[in-house]
């Protein structure tokens, strides 16, 4: 049995790694997730690799086992599709629905899980814009081209952003939503900002939020 920080840790290591595509994630990378030490994210690493879940290489990186894999993308799944529920059909707004989503991940059934997907309509992502894996683990590609890579005169579509809470709520604040189109019209890299054109006014991000927003160049 699993504790919910393993879980989380779990899930991280696994959205590292499709999100940006590699095989191997290093401790770092889960300390800047989290915003951990260096020491506590080693020692769970050690208690993950005690009970199977991962597998760690020196000086390379960790990868989920099969074992490790299957738990995560589980609880990925469960987490998504609650998230899909609960804004499309009880119409929490996008900011606000993944602390519940958290919590319901761990005490839903896969039968249960199964059912609500088949009600939403069987979506492959959810509202952020993040893929939502079958049951055999099957996942569609995530955006992993930001908005910071664009340069001066590119138009950009927003197809995935960072579920996190205070980014959520400044889209809102400036009426940015999934599938938007912009367009860049100054980027000062110096300054750490970026401005753009959005429907017919101009907003300046800064190149943190940039970072955070992801889709394609149209």
């Amino acid at each position: 049995m699993l504790n919910r920080a393993e879980e989380d840790y779990i899930k991280a290591i696994y959205e590292l790694t499709i999100q940006n595509e590699i095989d191997l994630v290093k401790s770092n990378e889960i300390s800047e997730y989290f915003g951990y030490s260096d020491q506590s994210v080693n020692e769970m690493i050690k208690k993950l690799n005690q009970k199977k879940l991962v597998n760690f290489i020196p000086y390379k990186g960790i990868s989920l086992t099969s074992k490790g894999k299957k738990e995560a993308i589980r609880m990925i799944r469960a987490h998504r599709i609650w998230e899909v529920f609960l804004t499309d059909k009880l119409g929490f707004s996008w900011e606000k629905v993944h602390e519940d989503a958290e919590r319901l991940e761990h005490a839903t059934s896969k039968e249960v899980i199964n059912s609500l997907y088949e009600y939403i309509g069987k979506p492959n992502y959810c509202q952020h814009g993040n893929p939502i894996p079958d049951e055999k683990g099957n996942i569609k590609k995530s955006a992993i081209f930001s908005l910071f890579q664009c340069e001066v005169g590119q138009k950009f579509k927003i197809t995935r952003v960072l579920d996190f809470k205070a980014l959520l709520i400044y889209l809102n604040q400036e009426n940015i939503k999934l599938n938007d189109e912009i367009e860049i019209i100054e980027k000062d890299i110096f300054n750490g900002i970026i401005k753009i054109r959005h429907h017919s006014g101009h907003i300046t991000l800064s190149l943190k939020t940039a970072k955070m927003l992801f889709g394609d160049v149209i």
